[in-house]
């Protein structure tokens, strides 16, 4: 990898790579948060707005696994998000007591306004790299992410 005393190897500078992790996680939660600023949109409403942008509509344990948090955190954010006229509820024809839940026209405007945004920020950061360093940081990120949440004998770090 690199030359002199301080070499490290592909694992080791990986291992490091994954240690700024949790320090990114925590900057973009603030990014997030401070570019939301003025929308009426939570960090957590966001998500949840991306996921029906993406799908269309959904059920409440559907967008929980999509964004991989509790029940409880969607259904409050859902009961929310219905107040303010966020999102739409239908009934759900295969269970009786479930909603479909989708965007409103209000809604689907802000969330595409925001991640418009948001990509145009991120062409121009990508800009100081190759679409090879870009397409191999996405496939160690999947790889990565995809081993983590598999079954414990196939984590990284896993005895």
């Amino acid at each position: 990898m690199t030359s002199g005393k301080n070499a490290c190897s592909p694992a080791e500078l990986l291992y490091a790579g994954v240690q700024l992790t949790r320090p990114l996680l925590r900057n973009i939660t603030a990014r997030v948060e401070a570019d939301l600023m003025g929308t009426g949109v939570s960090v957590g409403q966001r998500a949840i707005l991306e996921v029906l942008l993406a799908v269309g509509q959904a059920t409440a344990p559907e967008i929980t696994r999509l964004i991989d948090v509790s029940r409880q955190f969607v259904g409050r954010e859902l009961k929310t998000m219905l107040e303010t006229g966020m999102v739409t509820a239908t009934p759900n024809p295969e269970h009786r007591r479930a909603h479909n839940y989708a965007l409103s026209a209000k809604s689907k405007k802000v969330i595409e306004t925001i991640r418009e945004r948001e990509k145009a920020e991120f062409r121009s950061f990508a800009n100081q790299f190759s679409d090879a360093e870009i397409a191999a940081y996405f496939k160690i990120q999947k790889a990565l992410n995809d081993s983590l949440s598999s079954a414990p004998e196939n984590v990284v770090g896993a005895d």
